[in-house]
């Protein structure tokens, strides 16, 4: 069954000012926020281009038409959204007060915006209403971070409660993954553009750890299958019942593989496969793959089953 990509939900203000809530939450669309969450959780996009055209690929067909072009050469370019989009989107809610969840501001100006415009709204209202939060993770990571607060946020829980779930989630979400190629994430400075030409050569891909805002190599592998052996042995020691969120760029068969390994060596309360979008997958390039887990408190893991009942599974 084919995995459509995460939808950039990025409600209409009638949407959000139609939810009075003690706290709001906002946060990236490199957050995967899913379609359900679209009228809870205002999205500020970040935008990606090719040459002159701003891609939105918002359908499968649209993804794979994306990553297809890097396979070819195709040089997309992101930026960080301006302080006016998270000031718009703070507006959107009319709730006392706004969670606001980035990416590190070593990785990207989201965080610097959010900041800014969390201070443009406290001068224009003569009160403080936002708290942005560096969550030090990304992607899947960021993704279950969001998840879990949203679902406070919906129960109608105050600020005190979503943040002290939140900073919990930050210490113990864990992301894994492996790239076909460092090409991509080379091209952000990230990692030295020499190393990843040797490395790219000689075909070999690295198995990644991000956590707390540090990220690691757990591991060299040469074949999709011993990144599907390397990330499995990463999920043996996770702790608890985790939330997993699989995902990957233009790799569904890759990611599917990895699903049925986790499920065999940890206890899941829940897995969902998602395809990463563009504001992604321009710094990990087509052929990524990997996971990101956190472990559910006692109560949640019911709540996280009941919203999974009617839908289906794992998509």
């Amino acid at each position: 069954m084919e995995i459509p990509p995460t939808v950039r939900a990025h409600p209409a203000a009638a949407t959000l000012e139609a939810t009075s809530r003690p706290c709001a939450l906002v946060t990236g669309s490199g957050a995967l926020v899913p379609p359900e969450l679209a009228g809870t959780v205002g999205v500020v996009d970040l935008p990606v281009r090719i040459g002159e055209q701003e891609i939105d690929a918002r359908s499968a067909e649209e993804l794979r038409e994306f990553y297809a072009r890097l396979r070819h050469g195709a040089t997309p370019e992101t930026s960080a959204s301006p302080p006016g989009e998270f000031l718009e989107a703070y507006r959107r809610c009319r709730s006392d007060q706004i969670l606001c969840l980035t990416i590190p501001a070593r990785w990207s100006g989201m965080d610097d915006s959010a900041r800014l415009a969390a201070r443009m709204l406290a001068e224009e209202e003569g009160r403080e209403r936002v708290t942005v939060v560096d969550t030090g993770t990304a992607a899947a990571g960021l993704g279950l971070i969001t998840r879990v607060a949203a679902r406070l946020c919906i129960d109608g829980a105050e600020l005190p409660q979503v943040l002290h779930r939140t900073e919990r989630a930050i210490r113990e979400v864990r992301m894994f993954g492996a790239l076909e190629a460092l090409e991509f994430v080379a091209r952000s400075g990230r990692i030295n553009p020499l190393l990843a030409g040797i490395s790219d050569s000689l075909h070999v891909r690295p198995v990644f750890r991000l956590s707390n805002g540090q990220t690691g190599r757990v591991a060299l592998t040469r074949t999709p299958s011993g990144v599907l052996s390397a990330l499995e042995k990463t999920a043996r020691d996770l702790p608890g019942r985790p939330w997993i969120l699989v995902f990957h760029a233009d790799a569904e068969e890759l990611a599917r593989a990895l699903e049925a390994r986790l499920r065999e060596v940890c206890d899941v309360a829940r897995c969902e496969i998602i395809a990463l979008d563009p504001v992604i997958g321009t710094h990990t390039g087509p052929g990524a793959v990997g996971y990101a887990a956190l472990p559910l408190l006692a109560g949640e893991i019911d709540d996280v089953r009941d919203s999974a009942e009617g839908v289906e599974p794992d998509q």
